[in-house]
């Protein structure tokens, strides 16, 4: 099933935002705001089926791919920069 980030606008007193304190002149920021990832998710949406498991969200595995191919780095180093750097990647 076509799985979605979907925007919470709920403020939480006790959590921060992550556009409060993310570097905004770092370049996967500038990328990733560059980016159409609008038409990226219409592009890859027919892929995925209406019924079953909810999936990964077509904007986290089009950002790990992307910063597979621009690291040359195989899947789990891939991962683990983007456990480490969650706040700038994606």
């Amino acid at each position: 099933m076509l799985g979605k980030i979907r925007p919470n606008n709920q403020q939480n007193l006790l959590k921060t935002r992550l556009a409060d304190f993310i570097n905004l002149g770092h370049p996967l920021v500038k990328l990733a705001n560059e980016l159409s990832w609008d038409k990226i998710e219409l592009a890859f949406q027919n892929l995925y089926s209406e019924q079953g498991r909810f999936s990964i969200p077509i904007i986290k595995i089009a950002g790990l791919l992307l910063l597979k191919n621009m690291f040359k780095e195989s899947n789990e180093p891939v991962v683990k920069r983007w456990i480490e750097n969650v706040d700038i990647l994606i």
